[in-house]
């Protein structure tokens, strides 16, 4: 058993940073076969969307949604699922610095 105590002056500033691209969501998308509905220019727009905004809850929800709108039988929670552990990247930093 390991065991971990936490006192005040062990405080540390943890910094959680997000990523996603058009591609990485291009990826999730053939690999799901998710937007097998859509054309290439709604197809583009999605993804540049994807590439001008972080992947906050608002815009997963925007671009999950605008997927299973071009996909056969996928609830947006699912999508959602797919996006985030497929087409998301996330790294943290401790007192801001990621080698520790």
């Amino acid at each position: 058993m390991t065991c971990f105590s936490h006192t005040s002056h062990d405080e540390v500033a943890i910094t959680r940073n997000r990523y996603w691209s058009y591609e990485s969501v291009r990826q999730a998308c053939i690999r799901n076969n998710l937007y097998t509905r859509g054309d290439c220019e709604a197809y583009d727009k999605m993804l540049s969307f994807v590439e001008r905004n972080e992947p906050t809850t608002k815009a997963m929800y925007l671009t999950a949604k605008d997927i299973a709108a071009h996909s056969k039988d996928q609830p947006i929670t699912n999508v959602l699922y797919i996006l985030e552990n497929e087409a998301i990247t996330t790294t943290f930093l401790i007192d801001g610095r990621d080698d520790i």
